[in-house]
């Protein structure tokens, strides 16, 4: 290719130059190519260097490709920065005369230009790292994380063996939760750093990310307070929200239908309970948005123990657990009181107060050597009606460490002057599990209800239990009670009583946490899994 482009190069000299126009009164070209070549180098004495580059130019453009012109504004060009078009004139050079009498100095220019090429390009690189890095930064404090996050993995690609990039890149992975990026950043951090204080000082990170893996894999966390508990807690023992982990917590998985039929047979209806178990596994992210939830509603803490709600509520922390729930506007309180279990490291509810749908419930528990619920004894007086204070206990049966039977009791006794009645019911609730120990269904039967008047009723209230029972004898139990259901006393039209209140065990049997009305007898709850 060489041979045929220097062949026409020749050809070209030999073709006979057109003669200038008469009228013309400039020197001849080969004067005016002198002159310039002259010029050239003059300029070029005196470091002129655009100058003189102009001059070779010039010079080129009347005689182009001259192996000397070449040569000169090559290096000129170099000199100007302008490296890429030095490239050009050498790489002509090279191409016209590979043995020219230049060769041993465009040889060296050669070498300069692939040293300057070298140069730019890692300047280049240093500027784009540069570039990166301060996007980085600038990112990462609008707490742009993702993005942030990005720039710098960029940055590290442009400069591998840089510290700066990874340390940030295992902060931002922190800050998002990732604690296991995090932790691998960190050790690569530790790998590029030199300084033995920085080395150090992300011991102390590194330490206090694996103490974070570790409650990620051991903890959960208190939907409500955000409290970091061990998994297999029942209750928080900061607020007492929960149960967390119950002997029918596989059901929560799961979507549920509960039918409720009446004494007869008849078909009561149907509720459909949907599937609303979060997912408590401890994450600093959760942790937070909880916390932040509720501060944003006016809770207050103390680290990571709530206080309370404003000034209207006051939480009294011991120094194990939640004590006491005050409000001071109303002067009312609710007690807790608690024993560790197991290690110690989760508190089991010995009594609580609890307010459910408006109603004050007094819940004591009893608990099996697997920390369990054996016992729960409740005991509410019910306002909504005629003040009897009725009291109800469930002793519950596992079977293969599942929950198997669950008989509950209840009953209260009335004044004298109501005919002192004493009412008890008796109900069951029996669990079925599918192949793999899943619950398959809840079935409740109230099994009797009995009512007695020991007294004759006085006054009012005779008239009224009258109208309640019109077959009511001393001493007798009243007749059909599984149908008609406890009464004791009239508002108008309406029969007030003391219904079967099935919501306060909540810590049992939370899909069966309701009232039966009166003449409901039956309640079954079947569970359907993804």
């Amino acid at each position: 290719m060489t041979a045929i482009v220097l062949f026409l190069f020749l050809l070209a000299q030999e073709q006979p130059v057109p003669t200038p126009p008469p009228a013309t009164a400039a020197m001849p070209a080969g004067e005016d190519f002198t002159k310039a070549v002259f010029f050239a180098k003059k300029y070029a004495e005196m470091k002129d260097w655009t100058n003189a580059y102009q001059q070779y130019a010039k010079a080129d453009a009347l005689q182009p490709d001259q192996p000397e012109v070449l040569y000169n504004m090559a290096v000129l060009l170099a000199k100007a920065g302008r490296y890429s078009e030095s490239q050009a004139k050498v790489d002509r050079y090279n191409q016209l005369f590979p043995a020219g009498a230049e060769k041993p100095n465009v040889t060296k220019l050669q070498l300069e230009l692939e040293f300057q090429r070298e140069l730019q390009t890692k300047r280049q690189g240093e500027q784009e790292y540069s570039d990166l890095f301060a996007r980085g930064r600038f990112l990462y404090s609008k707490n742009d994380l993702d993005a942030a996050l990005k720039q710098f993995q960029d940055a590290e690609q442009k400069r591998p063996t840089d510290p700066a990039a990874v340390f940030n890149q295992a902060v931002i992975h922190e800050k998002l939760g990732d604690f296991g990026k995090a932790s691998e950043r960190f050790h690569r951090y530790q790998e590029l750093e030199s300084d033995a204080g920085e080395k150090t000082a992300t011991d102390q990170r590194l330490l206090a990310l694996e103490s974070e893996m570790a409650d990620m894999k051991t903890k959960i966390v208190c939907p409500f307070c955000g409290l970091r508990l061990p998994i297999g807690a029942t209750w928080c023992h900061r607020c007492w929200h929960g149960p967390y982990a119950t002997a029918t917590s596989a059901a929560a998985c799961a979507t549920a239908t509960r039918a409720t039929s009446y004494a007869d047979g008849r078909f009561a209806k149907n509720d459909a309970l949907s599937c609303a178990r979060d997912d408590l596994h401890y994450t600093a992210a959760r942790q937070h948005a909880i916390q932040d939830a509720r501060k944003a509603e006016g809770w207050s803490y103390n680290g990571e123990i709530i206080q309370g709600f404003r000034e209207q509520v006051k939480y009294v922390q011991g120094a194990d657990y939640l004590e006491k729930i005050v409000a001071p506007a109303t002067g009312e309180i609710l007690y807790f009181a608690a024993h560790p279990a197991g290690d110690g490291r989760t508190f089991l509810l010995d009594r609580e107060d609890v307010i459910i749908d408006g109603q004050k419930y007094t819940n004591r528990y009893t608990f099996d050597a697997q920390s369990r619920i054996a016992r729960q004894q409740v005991e509410y007086q019910n306002a909504a009606a005629c003040n009897h204070v009725v009291n109800m206990t469930a002793d519950v049966v596992y079977a293969n460490d599942l929950l198997s039977v669950v008989k509950i009791t209840g009953g209260y006794e009335g004044t004298q002057v109501e005919g002192s009645p004493k009412t008890d019911w008796t109900a069951v609730v029996a669990y079925t599990y599918d192949a793999t120990s899943r619950l398959a269904k809840e079935d409740l039967g109230v099994t009797a209800i009995n009512k007695t008047y020991r007294v004759k009723p006085y006054g009012h209230e005779r008239d009224d239990v009258a109208k309640l029972y019109d077959r009511m004898r001393v001493n007798r139990p009243i007749e059909n009670m599984l149908a008609v259901g406890d009464r004791c006393a009239t508002s108008g039209n309406v029969f007030l009583g003391n219904p079967i209140d099935l919501r306060p065990f909540y810590a049992i049997t939370p899909h069966l946490g309701i009232t039966l009305p009166n003449g409901v007898t039956k309640a079954t709850v079947t569970f359907t899994y993804p």
